[in-house]
């Protein structure tokens, strides 16, 4: 209560002070004006310059200023008496000492009054001057009040102490914060393609930094070179895990780029899964394929135009012919129509399991064979009609008269002729057209006997393709390999074998038990007194050191006497005929032992413009889907000329002749 007290105590003494202050001002109002002489009020325009002179110098009384607080200011005093009189608001607890202080205000407003108008008689003449304005701050009448302190900011999860930090359980890592991502033109995603592509091929460009140009090398420091060694393996988890390489081909325009073709997923988890695949790979960016293209089935085959560096064709396990271009990614530019849909044409109706490149580069066709006998030559310009489509038909065969070809190749020399391999394991010549006495399809008169199970791959040999001219006794050479775990080299022209007895054969097949079992094949017998109607010729050579299915052989590109082969051991053999027929010259092991399934050599120097370059790359492509990429001697594959020939010719009268059918 004493605090209290001398609270209110110590504003009637405030209060008292502005009384007393305010009746000394009025005392010298009133003196002042008292003083007023009689000669100032007979100047009227003097008293009105005055006038003007305060009216400009003093700002109106609507305008004066108000002090600005936090608070809502309260609405500016009439007169400093009503401002005095009106004061802030008091608390409860000073109601009384409020209304104390407006009694002894009332008094001393009424006694001014008087005054003032005492002193209107002696401001006739002149008007009295505009009464002072005192304004008086909230300080002066009330305490300021407190103000509220901010609160404390609590810390952040991150800003806690550590021993206050709530722990996550350590199977449950915190997810990071999910940002949507900005939107991303194609112009944009094609150029990072591009460029990052550009990039990884600098920095994969191998080149020693260390190298010592003023280091003279001695004889025990020039180690011989290994005869082959893997340079890189292509794979890519991304686009070929549980796929499987299932053929190969080396572009001819730029021979640094490999193609490869892949089947489907073995686990689908996607959708795309179902889909074959055709990749580009770059021997200068090893970690991904250069093109990417996509099929709606298996591609079984694969070709690169030598004549169009930018067109890849592929055959489809569902019997479609695709078209791609490295100018349009993904999806084939043009494709041939499914069997069901071809509209009276006659197209494959099975896998296309081989592809060849026919004619000139300003006049060549595309000619592709399948497992149903079916086979069509195309034009790249437009692949929705056969230009030509020819159904081989075997009429000896007992069983049926279709022919399953695995694969096709075209002669050299005479594209009307070509060679096909079927899945019993004979191979026969065919002709494309009509001629005089000889009809277009099956040659059944010559028939090549020599493996017993499906043949894989057949291949001429390109020397005549390329030109030059063979020995005689050498031309018209071909290899292929089957799944009797051999491979064989034959002559397109040979001589026929003996006939057998008649009545021996009714059949012609290296398997005897095929031949002239009545069990499996009864119908052979239909005439078993009549003399066959068809010639056997045997192969030169029988390649017999493999010890599984022999799944793919090619010729090298320019030496006449090596070719390479692959079997389903994993195992590639490299084999020079002038050298040894019986032992491959080079043979190595894949690093994953898996089964491989093709072979091809790279096409360096089969154009002008590669000068005299060597073909020293080999690719394997497998099971596994990866691309295993050789590089061979090139003391073994540079080509001598017709000393390689003279080799070869020799190696060939010293062989063996082939064995009687039995």
């Amino acid at each position: 209560m004493s605090a209290r007290r001398a609270e209110i105590e110590a504003k009637r003494a405030k209060l008292a002070e502005l009384r007393r202050a305010r009746e000394e001002r009025t005392r010298k109002m009133q003196a002042g004006a008292a003083q007023v002489t009689p000669t100032s009020a007979g100047a009227p325009g003097a008293t009105q310059s005055v006038d003007e002179l305060l009216a400009s110098l003093l700002p109106p009384k609507d305008e004066a200023p108000r002090p600005e607080t936090d608070a809502e200011a309260p609405p500016p005093p009439a007169a400093p008496t009503e401002a005095l009189a009106e004061g802030p608001p008091a608390p409860a607890p000073h109601a009384e000492a409020a209304e104390r202080a407006q009694a002894d205000a009332e008094p001393a407003q009424a006694g001014a009054e008087p005054a003032q108008a005492g002193a209107g008689p002696a401001q006739a003449g002149a008007a009295a001057p505009p009464p002072e304005r005192i304004l008086y701050s909230k300080e002066v009448q009330t305490d300021p009040a407190p103000e509220p302190a901010a609160p404390e900011p609590c810390p952040s999860e991150d800003e806690a102490p550590s021993a206050e930090r709530p722990a996550l359980p350590p199977d449950e890592p915190r997810a990071p914060a999910v940002q949507a991502a900005a939107p991303v033109s194609d112009d944009f995603t094609e150029f990072v393609q591009t460029k990052s592509m550009i990039m990884e091929r600098i920095l994969d460009e191998p080149y020693d930094v260390l190298t010592d140009y003023t280091h003279v090398p001695a004889d025990r420091d020039e180690a011989a070179p290994a005869s082959i060694q893997l340079v890189c393996t292509f794979h890519n988890d991304t686009w070929l895990a549980t796929r499987s390489v299932t053929d190969l081909d080396w572009s001819a325009k730029h021979p640094e780029l490999v193609v490869a073709a892949y089947n489907r997923k073995r686990v689908l988890a996607q959708d795309g899964d179902h889909d074959g695949l055709v990749a580009v790979w770059n021997m200068h960016v090893r970690e991904r394929p250069e093109f990417v293209f996509s099929a709606p089935s298996d591609v079984v085959s694969v070709l690169a135009s030598p004549f169009h560096p930018h067109l890849i064709a592929g055959g489809t396990y569902s019997g479609q012919v695709l078209l791609w271009d490295t100018r349009h990614r993904d999806v084939p530019v043009q494709r041939t129509p499914l069997a069901f849909a071809a509209h009276g044409s006659t197209t494959h109706a099975a896998p296309v399991y081989s592809l060849r490149m026919i004619g000139s580069a300003h006049a060549h066709q595309l000619v592709s064979a399948s497992m149903d006998g079916v086979v069509c030559t195309w034009s790249l310009d437009m692949l929705a009609r056969p230009q030509e489509s020819l159904v081989l038909t075997n009429p000896l065969h007992p069983r049926r008269a279709e022919v399953c070809v695995t694969s096709l190749d075209v002669a050299p020399r005479d594209t009307s002729r070509f060679l096909v391999a079927t899945e019993e394991g004979n191979l026969f010549g065919a002709q494309r057209f009509d001629r005089a006495g000889v009809q277009a399809g099956l040659d059944t008169s010559r028939v090549y006997v020599g493996h017993s199970a499906p043949v894989t791959r057949l291949e001429c040999h390109p020397a005549q393709a390329r030109g030059e001219a063979a020995p005689h006794g050498l031309s018209g050479l071909f290899l292929t390999t089957s799944m009797d775990w051999t491979s064989a080299l034959w002559r397109m022209d040979a001589a026929p074998s003996p006939s057998p007895p008649s009545g021996a054969y009714h059949y012609p097949h290296a398997n005897p038990r095929i031949a002239t079992s009545q069990r499996t094949n009864p119908l052979a017998f239909r005439a078993s007194t009549s003399t066959p109607t068809w010639s056997a010729i045997a192969p030169l050579v029988r390649f017999e050191n493999q010890h599984d299915y022999v799944m793919d052989a090619r010729w090298h590109p320019q030496h006449p006497a090596v070719f390479a082969q692959v079997d389903a051991s994993g195992q590639l053999d490299v084999y020079h005929v002038g050298h040894s027929l019986d032992r491959p010259l080079l043979t190595l092991s894949t690093p994953s032992a898996r089964a491989l399934n093709r072979v091809a050599w790279d096409r360096r120097g089969t154009l002008p413009e590669h000068g005299a370059a060597v073909a020293q790359r080999l690719a394997t492509g497998g099971v596994d889907g990866r691309v295993h990429v050789y590089e061979v001697a090139e003391t073994h594959v540079t080509p001598r000329g017709d000393a390689d020939w003279a080799a070869m010719a020799r190696a060939l009268q010293q062989a063996p002749p082939p064995a009687a059918l039995r």
